[in-house]
């Protein structure tokens, strides 16, 4: 089964590192990482496919992100 780092994703996503984002702005790092786990989870769901999304558990804590993540399969890395 394929897995994806969510920071990676974040990572290629954006441009930036996510320690580079966070330093400019830890509320900017949060809304993207919520939308870029809506992404994946969309892409699973439009594609049928079973992608595991790495996460790390400091995501988890984030109530949106645990919503989400519950609907895709994902690991704790």
């Amino acid at each position: 089964m394929p897995s994806i780092n969510l920071r990676e994703y974040i990572e290629h996503k954006i441009g930036m590192s996510v320690a580079e984002i966070l330093a400019d702005s830890p509320e900017r790092y949060s809304v993207i990482r919520t939308e870029a786990l809506r992404d994946l989870v969309v892409m699973n769901q439009v594609a049928g496919s079973d992608n595991t999304i790495q996460l790390s558990a400091s995501d988890l804590q984030d109530p949106e992100c645990a919503r989400l993540a519950a609907q895709i399969p994902h690991e704790i890395v």
